[in-house]
């Protein structure tokens, strides 16, 4: 059988294709432009080392205008966006499953299954739980499901590596060892830069002030800083100070201590269901890639109830609903309403 295989040249999509060969398929890789007008040498050489072929799909203009240039907008506009959750519905599962024939495996570490209790498809969260992508997959549809496949889903990283090694894929050890970035268009990790070059208006100074008022110093941006951040803030507080509240009719930031990020309601809009809901909804959610599910109850309006007080809670940041390993759906953080 044939099978498409979302190829980005790295360890994980590199053992997919090796993993679907040894079970009789015959693989293409498939590989998004995103950046650049052609695949890296690195990529090429990978797709001959594994004896298939490299089937490449121009993306760069819908990689700009689906998850780049939303991403800066989005933190123009004072959110934390999380561009990974965008590309893979719009882009992988996507344009690039479509260009494929409809049907794709990648190497997300993720697995496709029914959810017990209603029989829906939906995914399963992976064996290696310090590997689960299954958050960044929250907007993915039944039909993008249908035509998944998942070969690392039972697989550790550790196991994918090994298998590389023993294999000799001509693999940088560098990407053995570190996997894959998450911001793939930001070298560095810094967006501050190309912020300032497509938003210069979110480069205005402004205030930087303390609960009762006081101003302890100025910041330069108010989007170069997230809700909950504590490193880098430029102003001495005499203790532990996190970025508290934004106010952008008068350009100020406020610190404060960590109780003040602590909230138990907070809302979450569009939610993608891919397992059909009855509310009010017990559940567990998960506010941060990598940060430990909470008990929540949430509403038909989005609203969230969670049991404890939680303060990793961004607005522009995925809140995924789970119940056990099923993922249940998901949406973005919606800002809080002024009063």
């Amino acid at each position: 059988m044939k099978l498409a295989v979302a190829f980005s040249g790295g360890v994980d999509s590199a053992v997919c294709v090796r993993l679907l060969q040894e079970r009789g398929h015959d693989v293409e890789a498939w590989h998004m432009l995103t950046l650049a007008p052609e695949p890296a040498p690195g990529v090429v050489a990978l797709a001959d080392a594994l004896g298939v072929p490299l089937r490449t799909v121009d993306l760069r203009d819908a990689f700009e205008r689906e998850v780049v240039a939303p991403f800066f907008a989005d933190y123009a506009a004072g959110l934390t966006p999380n561009p990974c959750c965008r590309c893979n519905p719009r882009l992988k599962f996507g344009l690039l499953r479509q260009a494929a024939g409809g049907a794709l495996a990648t190497g997300h570490y993720v697995a496709k299954a029914r959810e017990p209790e209603t029989g829906a498809l939906t995914l399963r969260a992976a064996t290696d739980a310090a590997k689960d992508q299954s958050y960044f997959l929250y907007a993915l549809t039944p039909e993008d499901l249908a035509g998944a496949t998942f070969p690392l889903a039972d697989r550790t990283r550790a196991d994918v590596v090994a298998l590389a090694r023993a294999w000799r894929l001509p693999i940088p050890e560098d990407r053995l060892a570190s996997g894959s970035q998450d911001v793939c268009f930001l070298p560095g990790g810094d967006y501050r830069p190309e912020l300032r070059r497509r938003h210069p208006e979110t480069a205005r100074p402004g205030d930087v002030l303390a609960p009762d008022g006081r101003v302890l110093g100025r910041h330069q941006g108010l989007a170069n800083y997230t809700r909950g951040q504590r490193r880098g803030l430029g102003v001495a507080t005499g203790g532990r100070a996190f970025v508290v509240a934004f106010d952008r009719a008068r350009n100020t930031l406020t610190l404060g201590p960590r109780e003040a990020l602590l909230r138990r309601d907070f809302r979450v809009g569009p939610v993608n269901w891919l397992v059909p809901p009855a509310f009010p909804l017990a559940c567990r959610a998960v506010t941060r890639y990598h940060h430990p599910p909470f008990d929540c109850l949430v509403h038909a309006d989005g609203r969230v109830e969670a049991a404890e007080p939680q303060a990793l809670v961004t607005p522009g940041q995925a809140c995924v609903f789970y119940r056990g390993p099923y993922l249940l759906g998901g949406g973005p953080i919606l800002p809080e309403r002024s009063p």
